[in-house]
């Protein structure tokens, strides 16, 4: 009795590995640039997910079901990440030392810049511009990579 159960647990994880495997749709977390107001001038950075398929690329709402956009592999004409750095706060190098001479305090620190990273994709019809955070860029210009779609490196650099 112990073997026939043993056989049948064996082959209930065998037959659940493939459906397991199949379910490998990458998802990144990232902000679209959305018109909530169809004719309107107002744009705004909305929370969506951007979810790495089979065939094609969907973003898609955080909060929703809604679809925000679909892109084919074969219909993306290019992908260009942008990134640009700007300081936190807009004091000097010099003001911030003689600061932390001053109040022994380690102002320079607050001068350290933060980057913005943007992710563009056009295809022949439509486009998206993405925000993406700073930890998951380049997992997400891997994911490009893998699809065998090159990803252009635009500096912005604002310092």
């Amino acid at each position: 009795m112990r073997t026939i159960s043993s056989l049948f647990l064996i082959a209930a994880i065998v037959q659940s590995l493939p459906s397991i495997a199949q379910t490998g749709a990458n998802k990144y977390e990232v902000e679209i640039l959305r018109n909530p107001n169809a004719g309107g001038k107002d744009t705004r950075e909305v929370n969506a997910i951007l979810i790495f398929e089979k065939d094609g690329i969907k973003i898609q709402s955080r909060r929703k079901s809604e679809v925000f956009k679909t892109f084919s592999y074969a219909n993306i004409d290019r992908v260009e990440h942008t990134f640009s750095k700007k300081p936190k706060f807009s004091i000097s190098d010099g003001m911030a030392v003689a600061m932390t001479v001053l109040t022994g305090l380690p102002i320079f620190l607050l001068t350290r810049t933060k980057e913005k990273h943007w992710l563009t994709i056009v295809s022949d019809d439509d486009f998206a511009v993405l925000k993406i955070e700073n930890d998951n860029y380049r997992l997400i210009k891997l994911e490009f990579a893998t699809k065998k779609i090159e990803v252009a490196n635009i500096n912005e650099d604002k310092e």
